[in-house]
């Protein structure tokens, strides 16, 4: 996720918190470029910040989301701190431990595929929907710790988008979010081979996606 589109996401969000309640959807349908699994990973930065500053925007904001992500059929995320379904607990679950699996094998795919192949109807929406909100609590902490979450989500997210079984369209979104949470830890200026490399992932993520336009895409 470059930079530019990063600010045009965090304006969309400041204008989805400063408007009068009723219009989010007049706001989102005139910035539809922008309404995507990034835009979700984003919101839960923002919405992570606001929390640790007290802010009340913080609870209304992931309501909010969840309902875009619904919207998208990504499905619903539970909010922090409450009781959310078991489809999305049990994804959070397998995704914590697929990224433990990720790190501890080094992103073997001999031995990460097979377990895949197993659990096939694991690589659901709901995995979508957590994923950006799992990833953000990961990405907190020293830099160190920090860096390691970057390494392992990069990781994922070239294994998920090459993984041959499954739904294509899913396993590609999946690449995506995934990209665009490291990208949150390597920047241009402090990983510049790290930066570089993900967002070549990435373009190749967006190259073949299958949701979305084409144009915009490309």
């Amino acid at each position: 996720m470059d930079e530019q589109r990063v600010q045009a996401y965090v304006a969309l969000i400041e204008q989805l918190l400063s408007c009068p309640q009723g219009q989010e959807g007049e706001i989102l349908q005139a910035n539809a470029a922008l309404v995507d699994a990034g835009l979700l990973a984003v919101m839960e930065q923002v919405a992570a910040y606001l929390e640790s500053q007290g802010d009340n925007n913080a609870k209304w904001l992931r309501g909010f989301a969840a309902q875009v992500a619904q919207a998208l059929g990504m499905g619903v995320e539970p909010e922090q701190g409450t009781t959310g379904t078991a489809e999305a607990e049990a994804a959070t679950r397998f995704l914590l431990e697929t990224l433990q699996l990720v790190a501890d094998s080094r992103g073997n795919r001999q031995q990460i595929y097979p377990l895949w192949a197993q659990q096939q109807g694991q690589l659901n929406t709901a995995l979508l929907a957590v994923l950006p909100q799992v990833g953000a609590q990961l990405l907190t902490g020293e830099t160190e710790q920090r860096t390691f979450i970057a390494a392992v989500l990069g990781e994922f997210g070239n294994l998920i988008q090459q993984f041959p079984l499954g739904s294509r369209w899913l396993n590609l979104e999946l690449g995506i979010v995934a990209y665009e949470l490291a990208l949150q830890v390597y920047t241009r200026d402090a990983f510049p081979e790290n930066w570089a490399a993900t967002q070549n992932n990435l373009a190749v993520a967006y190259s073949d996606r299958i949701r979305g336009e084409r144009a915009d895409n490309l």
